[in-house]
């Protein structure tokens, strides 16, 4: 039996709910970075994790930095975008796509971070950095992680990997 059989609008207020909570938890630990260190502070927790107070002007991985204001407007609109179409494929939940759809709200949970960051300050506030020996991971955070998740959760639908035969 479908989890959106009769009960779809209850689905998808689950479904918005989820990202509404993500963004929340997203905005808080962004403050929690940003009150708590001042810009460009590391704190170690390991030897190969630590907090790092930085600012990202571009997408993924830094891409499009310093590349002027139209890839700041760029990246706005394209993330405006993809929450207002999520948005509206959320609100209209089918049958069979349940995986899809969490997958969807994870995704826009993590966008509306980020995207909340962009329109607020021009820049979205990284702080979780993974090293080892010298190798750093692009510093990140919990929107990053979460649509991240959101992503492979829809690759594993796309892939079928737990589709009912």
């Amino acid at each position: 039996m479908s989890i959106v059989n009769s009960s779809r609008p209850r689905w998808a207020f689950s479904l918005i709910a989820l990202a509404v909570v993500l963004l929340i938890m997203d905005l808080l630990t962004k403050e929690l970075a940003v009150r708590h260190m001042a810009f460009g502070e590391a704190i170690g927790l390991t030897s190969f994790l630590r907090f790092v107070h930085i600012h990202n002007s571009g997408a993924a991985f830094g891409m499009l930095a310093n590349q002027g204001p139209w890839a700041q407007w760029f990246l706005t609109l394209i993330g405006l975008l993809v929450c207002v179409w999520i948005v509206w494929r959320l609100c209209h939940p089918q049958r069979g796509e349940e995986l899809f759809e969490a997958g969807l709200a994870l995704v826009l949970g993590g966008a509306l971070g980020n995207l909340t960051d962009r329109l607020r300050f021009g820049y979205v506030v990284d702080f979780i950095d993974f090293h080892y020996q010298g190798w750093h991971w692009p510093a990140f955070n919990l929107a990053d992680t979460v649509i991240t998740l959101g992503v492979i959760v829809l690759l594993i639908d796309l892939t079928g990997t737990f589709r009912r035969r």
